[in-house]
């Protein structure tokens, strides 16, 4: 009898391992952070995710990070330590739906995660890379992939309708600027 409670409590423990790392396989944060943002991009098995630790505010790092779970491409950082950070905006983009922008520049590079909330947004959330206001890549995150979280978290980011009040902390930063959302989110015709 010990033996099958033991192999119960084995199958059990597989189990909660299984379910812990498939909520963490659509997103490139590590152990002791938490998801902000992340999906799988369309056309790609490319991952773009932002990650904030500690797990809970107020928060220490900011992380964005781009590529494979075998392969990070592309990481910042933003801390106090390093004075860096990370930006932040919302835009109108159709009756009663907004995209809330996150993005960091770099080289000359603005890398920009953006997110739509409310009305009828052909994606859901998306990355669109920028090069002296040119498009270098414009990407859509995939639809109703399990494991992916292609809105932010209200926690750290509740965009509320104060200009002022969309971030928790004082690594991301509110700023108004037009990050040609359009190229995502294209207008719907009238």
């Amino acid at each position: 009898m010990a033996s099958f409670s033991s192999a119960r409590a084995t199958l059990a423990l597989l189990c909660v391992s299984l379910s812990a790392s498939a909520q963490n396989a659509r997103s490139l944060c590590r152990n002791g952070e938490s998801v902000l943002f992340s999906c799988t991009l369309r056309g790609a098995n490319q991952i773009v995710s932002l990650c904030t630790a500690p797990d809970a505010p107020p928060y220490t790092s900011v992380t964005y990070r781009f590529g494979t779970s075998t392969h990070v491409k592309l990481t910042h950082t933003a801390t106090a330590a390093n004075h860096k950070h990370f930006s932040a905006t919302v835009s109108p983009a159709s009756p009663r739906a907004s995209v809330q922008q996150v993005w960091f520049e770099d080289r000359g590079f603005r890398y920009i995660v953006t997110a739509c909330d409310g009305g009828d947004c052909d994606a859901r959330g998306g990355l669109i890379v920028l090069k002296n206001q040119r498009p270098l890549l414009t990407r859509a995150c995939r639809k109703n992939t399990p494991g992916d979280q292609p809105w932010f978290s209200r926690k750290a980011l509740p965009f509320g309708s104060d200009p002022q009040n969309i971030s928790s902390t004082d690594l991301i930063r509110a700023e108004d600027y037009d990050n040609r959302i359009e190229l995502l989110y294209p207008p719907h015709p009238r």
